[in-house]
């Protein structure tokens, strides 16, 4: 009977839906751009130089630890989000990303739009990065 009963209860352990750990929105997730990797401001809206290296940083609260963020983008004139990279998220909640920009990349008249996702957890605020032309 003990049998039965372990692989039962072996069997509704493997049987049950998969939830992540603490899957529920963070209570802060916030996200700016700047012009270093570290130290300096960093805000919700940012403008570059085409050839600049775009510094994007998030944080969120609690850490979510072990999982890892998606860098979501909206291009100049895009309706839609999509996804870009995968990021890790540190310890104490931290993300980073950064690119060199292109001529490409540069629009003076709008702006792209960043922001940080985690799957089934939530979305960090959005940014404004303007990449010019300069002068």
């Amino acid at each position: 009977m003990r049998r039965l009963v372990a692989f039962a209860i072996g069997v509704v352990l493997v049987a049950a839906p998969a939830v992540p750990a603490g899957a529920h929105d963070p209570d802060r997730f916030d996200a700016c751009a700047a012009h270093r990797r570290l130290g300096g401001s960093c805000g919700d809206t940012a403008s570059y130089v085409f050839g600049d290296r775009v510094f994007l940083r998030a944080r969120v609260v609690p850490f979510h630890a072990a999982l890892g963020a998606r860098v979501m983008f909206l291009r100049p004139g895009a309706s839609e989000w999509r996804a870009g990279v995968l990021v890790p998220i540190s310890d104490t909640g931290r993300m980073r990303w950064s690119f060199r920009s292109e001529k490409g990349d540069a629009d003076q008249v709008q702006p792209w739009g960043f922001r940080f996702r985690i799957a089934h957890h939530g979305r960090s605020d959005a940014l404004t990065v303007f990449i010019l032309f300069g002068e």
